[in-house]
C-alpha cells in the first residue's frame, strides 16, 4: 500500500471513531443516532493514455512477431515440400545412378571433351551433339561392317561397340549375317543384335584359324 492510500485509511479510521463516540453520546441523551457515513475508497489512478508513437510502436512489434511466425510456418512448409519432392525423385535418381555405373570409362582426352561440352553448351546443344554422335557411330559402324569378315557361329568375341552396357564383355556368336550378328552374353536376357564391326574375334581363335 502506498503512502496516499495509507493516509486515506487512517482518516477513515479517525472518522469512524468520531462517529462511534457521537452515536454513544446521542444514545445516552436520547437523541436519534446518526448513521455513520462511509467514505468511498479512493479510485486507483488511471494509467496514462498511450501516445500515438507508443501505439505505432506496439503495432510494429505485433507485425514483426506475426511476420516471424509466418516465416517459420513458411519454412516448415518448404521443408516438407522439399522432403516430399526428394522422396519422389529418389527412385529416378537410383535408376540414373545405375545407368551411369554401366557406362564405359572415358580416356583422359575424351573426358576433357565431354566436360567442355557439358559445361559450356546449353542443354539443347548437348542433346543435339549427342544425337549427331549417335548417328555418326551408326554410320561408321555400318561402313566398317561392310568391309569386315563375319565371325563364325560359335566363335568367342569381345564386344567393342554398340550398347555401352556390354562393351568389353565377351560372348558367343549364335548367328552371323552380312553386316550384323547375334551374340549371347552372360547377363543379357536375349542375344545382342550387333554390327560385325562391334565385335572382335578372340585372338586365340584368330591364331588357330577357327574363325571362318
Amino acid at each position: 500500500m502506498d503512502k496516499k492510500n495509507s493516509d486515506v485509511s487512517e482518516i477513515d479510521k479517525a472518522i469512524a471513531k468520531a462517529q462511534e463516540k457521537k452515536a454513544k453520546r446521542q444514545a445516552l441523551n436520547g437523541e436519534a443516532v446518526t448513521k455513520p457515513v462511509k467514505l468511498k475508497a479512493a479510485a486507483p489512478p488511471k494509467a496514462p493514455k498511450a501516445t500515438d508513437e507508443e501505439k505505432l510502436a506496439k503495432r510494429a512489434a505485433r507485425k514483426v512477431e506475426a511476420d516471424a511466425k509466418a516465416a517459420v510456418r513458411a519454412e516448415a512448409r518448404a521443408g516438407r515440400k522439399a522432403a516430399r519432392a526428394l522422396a519422389k525423385a529418389t527412385p529416378h535418381m537410383k535408376k540414373i545412378e545405375r545407368a551411369a555405373s554401366r557406362l564405359p570409362a572415358l580416356t583422359d582426352e575424351a573426358r576433357l571433351v565431354f566436360n567442355d561440352v557439358t559445361v559450356n553448351f546449353a542443354a539443347a546443344d548437348v542433346a543435339s551433339i549427342a544425337a549427331h554422335l549417335q548417328h555418326f557411330n551408326r554410320v561408321s559402324a555400318t561402313g566398317r561392317a561392310v568391309g569386315a569378315t563375319a565371325p563364325s557361329v560359335g566363335a568367342s568375341v569381345t564386344i567393342v561397340g554398340g550398347d555401352p552396357r556390354y562393351v568389353g564383355k565377351t560372348g558367343v556368336v549364335t548367328k552371323a549375317q552380312r553386316i550384323r550378328c547375334y551374340v549371347e552374353v552372360e547377363g543379357a536376357k536375349k542375344a545382342l543384335y550387333l554390327f560385325i564391326s562391334d565385335v572382335q574375334v578372340a585372338q586365340s581363335e584368330v591364331a588357330t584359324g577357327t574363325n571362318g
